[in-house]
């Protein structure tokens, strides 16, 4: 379909179809498509004024930050694609009536806002494994976790107010009163329609009811110190017992637990740096543990220790902890950067996001490792497992594959919803899992997003394709 763009109200510059820049914004993590043009926006009053015109001429809009999303939610094989990657400002940092805050542009990279936070002495706890290029906005409209979400909860915990342009380029703040009670849930499908406020519809809402131009988030006293860890398993469920252990006994409180099962310590060890002496290590747990001062440290590595292998490397300094990081985050961008050369085969990586509650986990965990050994690909699982949230992978060559396994993720899904859990926990639905969302939900739910969204868009112009079908 051919839409009029030329009469857009803007005066930077399209990129149009054709043009070999729209390529660099043609693909996420997961999928391919072109937009017939890229808005690289400046400033709000721009997006604003676009929006007014494509809601007239019902051209429909998505928006992308660093485009990391795994979902295809970030990118559009029609309309427009407004990228946030200029609106980078940090407004204010302070604190109010006692409580502290920024206040920031929705392109922020997630990392950039957390160190000015702490040269303020303050701590934004959501850490996505994507920080160095994720942005806010994005992390709002997926309600993205991280390593550090076992202790300090989803990004929707410290949402207190956003500033969005309807599709109609109509002006909304959404914000929650200091004494209001805060959902502090993983995600499950859709709409957080359990709570009436909006905000918390928009938060999880993957573009498809507004944009956010402008976001205030809750900081809190920046941690003390804290020890990371690394710590080697002779097997896979000799290390969920562990976690399971650790997160029901309750004694330690970590603040990350992260699984590194086989296949992906494979990934993890071709990191330049990565230690020798764990070379040899079959399963990893990844934890970071806060401590007060030098006698709670004492304390608490006490408690650990004994749980743990002789081989467990502890990092208590900043650039041991950062390096250990980079280790971690090694895991995806490697394993992206392979399995993306065989989209041109119809294959890939096909990523779970479904969660269990943690006593469902080693059940839920035996569940996938059947179905894995039917499928007969190879698959990996890692990260947030502390939370029953564990992302597994199948790796396929090929588009007959990527079908097998496709149909293994549903499998998958239904048995975490009978479990009690949820078929997307951070990652939203985006295009490439919205099948998903009628395994977690009745129509009657379903109907009830399909309202909120006419509500808000009732030309269905934005995010189309995204978490719910076009209608």
């Amino acid at each position: 379909m051919s839409y009029p763009f030329e009469n857009m109200p803007v005066s930077a510059p399209l990129l149009l179809k054709g043009d070999p820049s729209i390529e660099h914004y043609s693909q996420d993590t997961m999928m391919q498509a072109t937009p017939d043009a890229v808005l690289r926006a400046r400033d709000v009053q721009e997006i604003k004024e676009v929006l007014q015109y494509c809601n007239a001429e019902k051209i429909p809009v998505t928006f992308c930050g660093s485009q990391t999303s795994m979902t295809g939610a970030s990118v559009a094989g029609e309309g427009l694609l407004v990228s946030t990657e200029k609106l980078e400002k940090i407004h204010d940092i302070g604190t109010l009536y006692g409580c502290h805050y920024a206040t920031a542009e929705p392109g922020i990279i997630i990392s950039d806002l957390k160190k000015k936070a702490a040269e303020e002495g303050f701590f934004y706890p959501p850490s996505p494994t994507s920080q160095d290029n994720a942005r806010l906005g994005a992390t709002v409209s997926t309600n993205a976790t991280g390593k550090d979400s076992l202790k300090y909860g989803t990004t929707r915990k410290y949402i207190r107010e956003i500033k969005v342009l309807l599709a109609d380029g109509s002006e909304k703040i959404f914000s929650r009163t200091p004494e209001e009670p805060i959902p502090d849930a993983l995600n499950r499908a859709g709409y957080f329609t359990s709570s009436n406020n909006p905000l918390d519809w928009f938060i999880g809402g993957e573009g498809t009811l507004g944009f956010i131009y402008e976001v205030t988030v809750d900081l809190i006293p920046k941690p003390l110190h804290f020890f990371s860890g690394l710590a080697p398993f002779p097997d896979f469920f000799s290390a969920i017992d562990f976690v399971v252990s650790c997160v029901t006994e309750g004694k330690m409180s970590p603040r990350a637990l992260e699984l590194i099962d086989n296949e992906a310590l494979s990934y993890m060890k071709t990191h330049p740096s990565f230690p020798q002496g764990l070379k040899e290590a079959h399963t990893l747990i990844y934890f970071k543990q806060e401590y007060k001062d030098e006698a709670d440290f004492e304390r608490v590595l006490s408690l650990w220790l004994p749980k743990l292998a002789e081989e467990t490397l502890i990092a208590t300094a900043d650039k041991q902890q950062e390096e250990m990081r980079l280790w971690r985050h090694h895991i995806p961008s490697s394993l992206n950067e392979h399995w993306r050369k065989f989209w041109n085969r119809g294959g890939g990586k096909i990523g779970s996001d479904w969660w269990v509650p943690i006593k469902k986990l080693k059940e839920m965990m035996q569940y996938v490792q059947k179905t894995g050994k039917e499928l007969g690909l190879p698959y990996m699982t890692y990260a947030h497992v502390g939370m029953g949230h564990p992302h597994v992978n199948y790796l396929c060559k090929n588009g007959e594959e990527k079908c097998r396994a496709e149909a293994v993720l549903l499998q998958c899904c239904r048995k975490a919803v009978t479990f009690g859990g949820g078929v997307c926990g951070e990652h939203g639905l985006g295009k490439l899992h919205r099948n998903l969302l009628p395994i977690q939900c009745t129509k009657n739910e379903i109907g009830r997003m399909q309202a909120i969204k006419k509500e808000f868009d009732p030309n269905w112009i934005l995010g189309r394709g995204n978490m719910l079908e076009f209608i």
